[in-house]
């Protein structure tokens, strides 16, 4: 195949930001241990980030490692590294917009990787469309492979959203992302493959469990999905508490809600208490955090949500 590298980087970079669009309109950021975090570019603030970890490591963040496990959710490798060394988390997780703001950067270490996936799908495949989509599960690879040597736990890797209601492209792509990973000498055991929480996706995720490739599943807004998710096995459920709260925020007017009735905490107690009334061992691990009280109360949804011994 002959298509410029610089127009293909740019073109898989964009897809994988187009993709996440499909069903994310509301990105905030990128989130460090289950809360919220002010809004970070890709590349690192230097000292001064370093300081913020330290303290942060010294502080609440500590207390809040000691009482359940923690991921950090960036693409970031230089923020993930910061954390990573405080010990207190051991797991990761991407989305197809930090792979994408990844490809964007021009920094040299994510330029890298760019042009390694281009290079990997250019041998690989033989159509155009087929090439893309090549390059933009490797690339989210790579990306995940340079995490692997920063955590010591889980790796999750997204697939493409816009197959969310497509079960056998679903399965098909997540096989390949598995292949990829196993390629690159990382072990399935250690990466979660992401799928959203439809009824499709559900089903995927269901053959996949019972071929050892292990699951989250995401975008999840509702006790429906949850339950349904943990009776055909996943291993890990990632609801959105901000979500729910910024739907009945919408729906009632009401801007301040107390934490302990925050919609989004009182869902995300109902999952998690069913989970442990009826034996299952799917994770609950809550993303997309909100201040339910507003600015200046960013810890609201956690606080009010770890009295669950939410993990």
């Amino acid at each position: 195949m002959s298509f410029p590298t610089k127009r293909l980087a740019r073109v898989v970079s964009l897809v994988l930001a187009l993709s996440l669009c499909v069903s994310n309109r509301h990105w905030v950021g990128p989130q460090v241990f289950t809360g919220s975090c002010a809004h970070t570019s890709q590349r690192s603030s230097g000292p001064r980030s370093r300081t913020a970890v330290t303290a942060a490591a010294e502080s609440c963040l500590a207390q809040l490692a000691s009482m359940t496990t923690l991921s950090i959710d960036t693409g970031d490798l230089t923020v993930i590294k910061e954390y990573a060394e405080t010990g207190l988390i051991t797991d990761a997780t991407t989305n197809p917009l930090f792979v994408s703001q990844a490809g964007l950067s021009g920094d040299p270490v994510y330029v890298a990787l760019l042009e390694d996936a281009i290079a990997y799908a250019r041998k690989s495949s033989t159509k155009e469309d087929d090439f893309v989509e090549l390059a933009m599960d490797k690339l989210a690879v790579n990306l995940g492979v340079a995490i692997s040597k920063l955590v010591s736990g889980y790796i999750s890797t997204e697939v493409d959203p816009r197959l969310s209601f497509n079960k056998e492209e679903t399965l098909r792509r997540a096989r390949r992302i598995i292949a990829l990973y196993e390629e690159a000498g990382i072990p399935r055991s250690r990466v979660l493959i992401k799928l959203a929480a439809t009824w499709e996706g559900i089903a995927a995720m269901k053959e996949l469990e019972s071929e050892g490739i292990t699951c989250n599943m995401t975008l999840v807004f509702g006790f429906a999905q949850a339950v349904a998710a943990a009776q055909y096995g996943a291993r890990l459920i990632s609801p959105f508490p901000g979500r729910i709260l910024d739907f009945h925020k919408k729906l009632s007017g009401k801007d301040i809600w107390e934490p302990e009735k925050d919609p989004g905490v009182v869902a995300v107690r109902r999952m998690y208490s069913y989970y442990k009334r009826y034996g299952y061992d799917t994770i609950c691990m809550p993303a997309s955090w909100r201040p339910s009280r507003g600015a200046g109360h960013d810890l609201d949804e956690i606080e009010a949500a770890r009295a669950t011994g939410n993990r």
